[in-house]
């Protein structure tokens, strides 16, 4: 079969996928669920066309049809949907009367979509995909109109050169040149499957945050790359913003992505700002990263430093990639390696306290959800790991003992169950402040105050001890609320009390070790759990 027959029947079988495209568009959404991408084996091209060979049956007293063939289809091209004239073959005509641009793309597609075997699954996956979608509008370009590239082109391509700048790694997917005077129908693929590259990797297809830790409990919902190609194609001159857009939108992200376009200048040798880099700061330890490369050298800096401070930065800006794309207006951000909690309201932080994490070895872990209700005089129900790995074992398995300091032993259904009632001994303190999630772990208080003077706080078993806490109580709560910091403490007795939020307000627990301070100084902090190593080299930055 020669390329132009190949070509009239992808053709042919485009049209009849277009006839269909109510049902190919949700396949397609199908295959790129919340997580994740490379998990799935690239499906049949065919499937995606979601085009079927139908069985027939030919007119008694005609001749000029004759009965399809109702095996299944074997290749992609040699699809037959319902009987047809044996003569003429009509779809010479149809051919014919195609535009050029169509018909380049028809002989260029098959090749592409299926071709290429070096690139691996998850390509093949992602080029099948694009190429349902154009099957679906009928081979007509996304990217060029009579032989020259459309606006909505130029201005995509202009972002695609600045992926770096959102540490994406782009390099695996040449984009066509913006300046060539007569695109190609290999350039229109090659400008479609970058872009589809950059909407993934802008919204963390790289990195599944459950592979760094089964603790990480943050989710990335995948965009559906044909879908992100006709949303930024249909953006005309605006294409540029709205692939821009795929990235996170949040400040934190924006501060970051500005200080390392700045660090990166400093590199290329270009004069910085005064105080840009004024204070890197290492856990209790400051370091002045001078804005000159020979004070940089002075002070022991070289380029080598400022290369580790950039892929730490990248780092952080991909795990903000692991947030909502809403954070709300009104929440509670806990920065794990910052041993800080801030309340947010209108964009303003109104309260902020110190926190003690999880230790290296019982790790807090990393998730968004909502803080819903709090409880003054709590119980502590003591977890069996405790139980078993510490408390049982301090006291030579006597449960007698355990109940001597205090607690209420009982068994239920043969096991063993501890409860610490409430009081100045509870380890939880006075007051815990809860939001129902999957990791059992909570904010609280705890009568052991005085670990809150250390500047390394990893002292707890994954759950969050709050400083403050009534004063915390009362910033939740939020104006307009009647709860004073000295209403919520006249609850403090002997049983439990609960105080609903009004509305419930959203709590995300991160892990940034980068961040940029009100100063416009970036701070560094220590890796506690070691995921930014992790984050670094799954990014090919070093671990």
């Amino acid at each position: 079969m020669t390329a132009g027959e190949k070509a009239k029947r992808f053709l042919r079988a485009a049209l009849a996928a277009a006839a269909v495209s109510a049902l190919a568009a949700p396949a397609v959404a199908a295959q790129y669920p919340p997580r994740r991408a490379e998990l799935f084996d690239p499906p049949p091209l065919v499937a995606l066309l979601d085009v079927v060979r139908v069985p027939t049956r030919a007119a008694l007293d005609n001749p000029n049809f004759a009965v399809a063939n109702a095996a299944p289809a074997a290749v992609l091209l040699d699809v037959e949907l319902r009987a047809e004239p044996t003569t003429p073959d009509p779809l010479d005509l149809a051919w014919s009367l195609q535009p050029e641009e169509k018909r380049d793309l028809a002989l260029a597609l098959d090749a592409w979509a299926t071709g290429g075997a070096a690139l691996g699954a998850e390509r093949h996956r992602l080029r099948a995909a694009l190429a349902t979608s154009y099957a679906a509008r009928d081979l007509a370009p996304f990217w060029i109109e009579k032989g020259e590239w459309r606006a909505s082109a130029r201005a995509a391509l202009a972002r695609l050169a600045l992926a770096a700048d959102d540490g994406l790694d782009l390099r695996a997917y040449a984009a066509p040149d913006a300046e060539k005077a007569a695109p190609t129908a290999a350039d229109e693929l090659a400008l479609s499957e970058a872009i589809a590259a950059y909407a993934l990797q802008a919204r963390g297809a790289r990195i599944d945050p459950e592979r760094i830790s089964r603790l990480v409990g943050a989710k990335t919902t995948l965009p559906d790359p044909a879908l992100a190609v006709a949303e930024v194609a249909g953006a005309g001159a605006t294409a540029g913003d709205a692939l821009q857009a795929y990235n996170p939108t949040h400040y934190g992200y924006q501060q970051l992505r500005e200080k390392l376009i700045e660090l990166r200048t400093l590199r290329a040798g270009a004069p910085a700002s005064d105080g840009l880099y004024a204070a890197a700061t290492v856990g209790s330890q400051s370091d002045v990263l001078p804005a000159s490369k020979s004070k940089r050298r002075a002070a022991g800096l070289a380029k080598a430093s400022t290369s580790r401070v950039e892929a730490e930065i990248i780092a952080n800006m991909e795990r903000w990639r692991w947030l909502p794309r809403d954070l709300g207006e009104e929440r509670i951000e806990v920065n794990i390696p910052d041993f800080e909690l801030a309340v947010v309201r209108s964009g303003e932080v109104t309260h902020r306290t110190r926190v003690i994490v999880g230790k290296e070895a019982t790790p807090t872990p990393i998730f968004s959800n909502a803080l819903q209700y709090i409880i003054v005089n709590p119980f502590w129900n003591v977890p069996p790991s405790i139980l078993n790995k510490e408390m049982l074992p301090k006291a030579n398995g006597d449960v007698a003992a355990i109940a001597a300091n205090g607690f209420n032993v009982s068994y239920r259904g043969g096991k063993l169950v501890v409860r610490q009632p409430p009081g100045e001994r509870n380890a939880l303190g006075r007051i815990k402040f809860m939001f129902p999630n999957d990791f059992s772990v909570y904010l609280h208080d705890t009568p052991s105050r005085n670990l809150f003077a250390a500047s390394h706080r990893a002292f707890s078993h994954g759950c969050m001890r709050v400083d403050a806490p009534f004063a915390f109580a009362e910033a939740v709560l939020g104006p307009g609320s009647g709860w004073s910091e000295s209403r919520v403490r006249r609850l403090i007795g002997g049983s439990e009390r609960y105080i609903n939020l009004a509305k419930p307000l959203p709590i995300h627990i991160e892990y940034f070790t980068a961040y940029v301070d009100e100063g416009g100084r970036i701070v560094l902090r220590p890796d506690l759990y070691g995921y930014s190593a992790r984050v670094r080299k799954a990014l090919g930055l070093g671990a």
